[in-house]
């Protein structure tokens, strides 16, 4: 691969693990940027400085100065992983072979923002990760490495981010060979694109008539714990829900939102189609409340 000089940019533990698999492989990381709340994390910033790496807290990634400082560096490559600023054309334009950006997503059918909880939402049983060489687009440059990790039925979202996070280090390995080779990397098609937001806490209601206990299911999993979970409301209290159980053995049926407690099992809640099992929720105000039978969730 020869002697190349990255600066990383990063945000939690999938920055971590491609830092620790770049240092294994040798390669030289010259520094790695954080935004500047995360230095006060311990469980970030420890583990690279027993790497013996330089760490750097920024505020803005496409400020003039910080640009400069950037570029006295010298960088080969930026490798961003897990870092939501859009950089700046003067910025891209820095590292000598280009700037790898890691996108836990399908392309191009999951171009944008939250990629895996959509990927869950979905009902996909794989999603897809990329390693994209980043132009001035959102989520558009070449591939450079590329590959897909199962997604089970009963996965959480906590639970795809760790096999994401186990993938990762050796696409970007495998990318960094094809760009310091040559490769401009696949074109992606245009034609097959797709953009998905953003969420956020507002996208996770719980429309029991209009979602099937499936697609209820997907959405619980898709933004549970570490995420604030998926919600309804009892009368005028939120219950969260974190964890679902699919009744294959006998179907419920009933008026959506309804609470029914059956055969020892409960609380089951009416979706489009039939009963799910809630195995894990919260009612504001009082945790410990159970939710009562025949009670009506909106």
């Amino acid at each position: 691969m020869g002697m190349v000089r990255l600066c990383v940019f990063m945000n939690g533990d999938r920055g971590l693990a491609v830092c620790n698999a770049l240092v294994a492989a040798g390669i030289d990381i010259d520094a790695v940027y954080l935004p500047a709340a995360m230095l006060k994390k311990e469980v970030v910033v420890a583990p690279l400085a027993r790497l013996g790496l330089t760490v750097v807290g920024i505020e803005n990634v496409n400020d003039p100065a910080f640009i400069d400082s950037v570029a006295a560096r010298r960088p080969d490559i930026f490798a961003v992983a897990g870092f939501s600023t859009i950089f700046s054309t003067d910025l891209l334009a820095i590292p000598r072979l280009g700037t790898l950006n890691l996108h836990a997503g399908r392309l191009p059918q999951y171009r944008g923002g939250s990629p895996l909880n959509w990927q869950i939402i979905n009902g996909e049983s794989e999603a897809g990760l990329s390693v994209i060489r980043m132009d001035a687009g959102i989520d558009t440059g070449n591939v450079m490495a590329a590959g897909l990790i199962p997604i089970h039925i009963d996965d959480t979202i906590a639970d795809v981010h760790a096999k994401a996070n186990a993938a990762f280090p050796a696409l970007v390995l495998d990318a960094i060979h094809r760009m310091t080779a040559g490769s401009p990397g696949e074109r992606q098609d245009d034609r097959l694109a797709g953009y998905w937001h953003q969420r956020n806490d507002g996208d996770g209601r719980i429309v029991w008539e209009r979602l099937n206990a499936r697609a209820v299911h997907d959405l619980v999993r898709a933004i549970t714990r570490p995420y604030n979970g998926a919600y309804c409301y009892l009368g005028d209290r939120m219950v969260r829900v974190f964890r679902t159980s699919l009744l294959n053995s006998f179907p419920v049926h009933g008026v959506p939102g309804r609470v029914v407690y059956l055969q020892g099992l409960g609380p089951l809640v009416i979706c489009q189609d039939k009963a799910i099992l809630l195995d894990d929720y919260s009612i504001s105000e009082n945790n410990a409340q159970k939710l009562p039978n025949g009670a009506h969730l909106r």
